[in-house]
């Protein structure tokens, strides 16, 4: 049965329904994903999408797990940055100014379909 994570939080913004990001003042955007009971060996990666659409994945894969006994990370972290942004718009939007986004963490096993977290909202401005 599929699992539904805490949605993502960015670092330096008040946590809420929707974050409004300028393209033109991001580098980088730090993207912390909650502390969880994570299953051992999993691995997260961002993923970016509008509405209905399948989501696209962004980044590399993050260890949630480290070990032998693939013991929960806590506090991690992982970077979204203006070149994973700009590379989706190009490929995906026609028009991005003011257009909400769904910033997820996917949760990738061993041996069974990822699991994905609820959406952070980004609200993306030029």
């Amino acid at each position: 049965m599929a699992k539904t994570y805490v949605k993502p939080t960015l670092k330096g913004f008040q946590p809420s329904e929707e974050v409004a990001i300028s393209l033109s003042n991001t580098e980088t955007l730090t993207v912390e994903i909650p502390d969880a009971a994570f299953e051992a060996y999993s691995n997260a990666r961002l993923t970016l999408g509008e509405g209905s659409t399948r989501p696209t994945p962004v980044g590399v894969f993050t260890p949630l797990s480290e070990g032998e006994e693939g013991t929960p990370l806590k506090d991690v972290t992982m970077p979204l940055t203006n070149a994973d942004l700009k590379n989706y718009i190009d490929k995906y939007l026609t028009d991005y100014i003011d257009k909400l986004v769904e910033l997820r963490y996917e949760v990738s096993y061993e041996s069974r379909d990822p699991d994905t977290s609820e959406p952070q909202m980004l609200r993306i401005k030029a």
